[in-house]
């Protein structure tokens, strides 16, 4: 069986589990009353901005800066969440271990024009990744007077489209399991820290789409390559906010990967062995509902 094939599967697995389970909390999600809960509006309205300065593709050693803003929902449903710091989840079920819900993410598109590696190559587009994500909360020590500390393992597998907003196009797949560790300080201004280990593995699909040299891009500097399907890379990701007042809020986050060992590392276009990528986001809070959550999950 091919890896291509195992990822699909293991992705329609836990699709399919998710609609086999009942969208009723089990009797252990339900916690008491905790006062040491944040106290939040259930659905919030954001206006957020982003920068991002980092490779133009994992492994390339070209960089650049890019920007977005963007109005952001914040909702704090019991069963789906675009829960805080950029967290989007519609949950199939949970307990206190174990949750199982929607994940998602996105990269920026990137200009061959000005990449050397890919000079004369067509553009990478923005790429939009969506799929099931089992989390396992390894400890969480839930609200307390200093905060709160959790460890967890999540377990993503997400079809990948690219787009250049004229149209979308399906890529393939992406497999990316996580270690975290958060930490949450409460009180009038809250803020939050946590540190993220990562591996990232790619069917031949996306593979191809960052790796392959097909024969008529290829030169006497980047030879002809056919990707297959493996191992990208492993990394680091540490990621700080606080709340400034009671509108505004910041985020930076730092990211490290290493792609030694990479399946792909013969490619010509994967260029560096160590990437960093640095991002700065602010956010104002515009408006905000007067019914509050209900659940502890901030």
């Amino acid at each position: 069986m091919t890896d291509m094939r195992r990822m699909e599967r293991a992705a329609a697995f836990l699709a399919g589990t998710a609609a086999a389970l009942t969208l009723t909390a089990p009797a252990s999600a339900q916690e008491e009353a905790n006062d040491y809960v944040p106290d939040e509006p259930l659905l919030e309205l954001r206006i957020g901005a982003s920068s991002l300065y980092g490779p133009d593709y994992p492994g390339a050693e070209d960089t650049s800066l890019q920007g977005v803003a963007a109005p952001l929902v914040i909702y704090r449903g019991d069963r789906i969440r675009f829960g805080e710091y950029g967290v989007a989840r519609a949950i199939a079920t949970e307990t206190r271990k174990f949750e199982l819900d929607l994940s998602l993410d996105a990269a920026y598109a990137a200009n061959s024009d000005d990449d050397g590696a890919r000079e004369g190559m067509p553009d990478l587009d923005y790429l939009f990744q969506i799929g099931p994500q089992g989390v396992f909360r390894l400890s969480d020590t839930g609200w307390t007077p200093e905060g709160r500390k959790e460890w967890r393992v999540h377990i993503p597998v997400r079809a990948v489209a690219s787009s250049d907003f004229k149209s979308i196009d399906h890529v393939g797949y992406i497999f990316e399991p996580q270690l975290t560790y958060q930490r949450k300080y409460g009180g009038e201004l809250r803020s939050s820290w946590s540190v993220t280990l990562f591996s990232t593995f790619a069917d031949e699909g996306l593979a191809d789409y960052w790796y392959e040299v097909p024969a008529q891009y290829a030169t006497p500097e980047r030879p002809e390559y056919d990707a297959g399907s493996g191992y990208v890379s492993a990394g680091l990701r540490a990621s700080w906010t606080r709340e400034l007042n009671d509108r505004f809020q910041i985020f930076l986050t730092y990211q490290g990967r290493s792609f030694s060992g990479s399946s792909f590392d013969d490619s010509p276009l994967l260029r560096e062995d160590f990437t960093h990528a640095l991002s700065v986001s602010f956010v104002w809070k515009a408006w905000q509902s007067r019914r509050r959550a209900r659940n502890d999950d901030m």
